[in-house]
């Protein structure tokens, strides 16, 4: 199964309730949801990015979910580097202390 990124800009009003009809739906929480505010990746937004990493199916249903509570990110690979170089930082350092 192939699992795909994707990124949703949504404003703080409306974190709670995307993220709670992200959890309640089985097919979308069997993949990965992730919460960062535009803010902790130095991105000039206003709220929060959601990440999913999901298969097809999920990302459609996704999509439908949140059509009235959050908008596709258009610049999805500058937050996932991001992201992804924070996440290596934190491993690198956790390695650190281990080692």
């Amino acid at each position: 199964m192939i699992i795909i990124r994707e990124v949703y800009l949504v404003v703080a009003e409306n974190l709670s309730k995307a993220e709670d009809v992200l959890k309640k739906d089985e097919t979308i929480n069997r993949g990965s949801i992730t919460t960062k505010s535009a803010a902790s990746l130095d991105i000039k937004e206003n709220g929060y990015f959601i990440i999913l990493d999901c298969n097809e199916k999920a990302l459609k249903k996704a999509e439908e979910l949140l059509q009235d509570i959050a908008v596709k990110y258009k610049y999805k690979e500058k937050v996932l580097s991001i992201v992804d170089e924070q996440e290596a930082s934190a491993i690198e350092g956790f390695g650190n202390i281990l080692g």
